[in-house]
């Protein structure tokens, strides 16, 4: 989309250094973020998902290291009770992130 129209606005210090910190932390643009804003547009960042993803990465990582022990005859039974929990904790997580709710 060709951008042809500008817009311009005068705010306090304070007003703009708060624009700028949302702005950064959503890693936007100033303008970006608040177009965004001005348009209605839910702007959602994730602070934690860099961590999420390793935690999911090691399940997902175990999860294989089973399976082939399993295929292999080297264990019958397996306890998934605290991957489980460590799934269902991020995902909880995740859910209230997409929801704003964090």
């Amino acid at each position: 989309m060709n951008k042809t129209k500008f817009i311009g606005f005068r705010v306090t210090e304070a007003e703009y250094n708060k624009i700028k910190k949302k702005a950064e932390k959503s890693k936007l643009s100033i303008s970006k973020y608040v177009s965004l804003s001005a348009l209605d547009k839910e702007i959602i960042f994730f602070d934690d998902i860099k961590e999420m993803n390793h935690q999911l990465s090691k399940i997902g990582n175990n999860l294989n290291q089973l399976t082939v022990l399993a295929y292999q005859g080297k264990i019958k039974e397996v306890n998934l009770t605290k991957a489980r929990e460590t799934f269902t904790g991020l995902w909880d997580e995740l859910c209230k992130l997409v929801k704003g709710k964090r």
